[in-house]
């Protein structure tokens, strides 16, 4: 299905295909109706493509997040047509304690740019014993990307607001449940490896229940896998 936005024509994800997306995440069992009818809502109201990794669903305990990539904003804001260039820098240290991101964002009907910061002391994610998470120990990159996913949603409110946020701004407790959860296999996984698709990572899912353990150790040299991905793959192979 096809739907017009007046800026461009995209492909709108059917309710069949978004339950598809958690079932082969292993979700749907975790998430009761309205958690279900709220990510539903959510993905239909944006035109959030699960598919193409426009937006993510997860629950760690009682809580639920949807998330998206900051790149999704930046898409978005070229389709309005207004985006006349952006750019972000760094400066500081996290040794000095004064690390932070500056995004500079040019809209062709604002005669002057829009400048938003992100600090690192405000951003930074860590677990429960004040260790830095493994992601955020790229803190300039990290701390970038918090910068430009503020700044493109307040410079293009009308068209990003209500969207999820991402999961660099995600709040601490819940930063320290997925790293606790996930700590031993990401020290594992060579993070250069491209992530397994979701429709491979369904059938992945399905041969370790089988009990064929080898793929699993095949597919680790070959992909990496989110943290969700992981808190299934840690559970199922418990199980076999």
């Amino acid at each position: 299905m096809e739907k017009s936005t007046g800026l461009t024509t995209q492909n709108v994800v059917t309710n069949d295909e978004l339950i598809n997306y958690l079932d082969n995440l292993g979700l749907t069992s975790k998430l009761n109706e309205g958690e279900k009818n709220t990510y539903l809502s959510i993905a239909k109201a944006f035109g959030l493509n699960p598919f193409k990794r426009e937006i993510h669903v997860s629950k760690y305990g009682e809580t639920m997040s949807i998330i998206t990539g900051y790149e999704v904003y930046i898409k978005r804001a070229e389709r309005t047509g207004q985006l006349d260039g952006w750019s972000a820098t760094t400066t500081g240290s996290v040794e000095k304690n004064d690390l932070k991101a500056i995004v500079t964002i040019h809209r062709k009907d604002r005669s002057h740019p829009f400048i938003w910061e992100a600090l690192y002391l405000e951003c930074v994610q860590k677990t429960r014993d004040g260790r830095v998470t493994k992601f955020w120990e790229k803190a300039s990159f990290m701390t970038k990307k918090v910068a430009i996913s503020q700044g493109f949603r307040l410079c293009f409110s009308d068209e990003l607001a209500g969207m999820p946020y991402t999961s660099d701004e995600m709040p601490n407790e819940l930063e320290s449940i997925i790293e606790d959860a996930t700590h031993e296999e990401v020290k594992e996984v060579e993070i250069i490896l491209p992530e397994m698709p979701i429709k491979m990572f369904g059938q992945l899912v399905e041969k370790i229940k089988a009990g064929d353990l080898e793929v699993l150790e095949k597919s680790k040299a070959k992909f990496s896998f989110n943290h969700s991905q992981n808190e299934i793959l840690e559970r199922e192979t418990n199980n076999v």
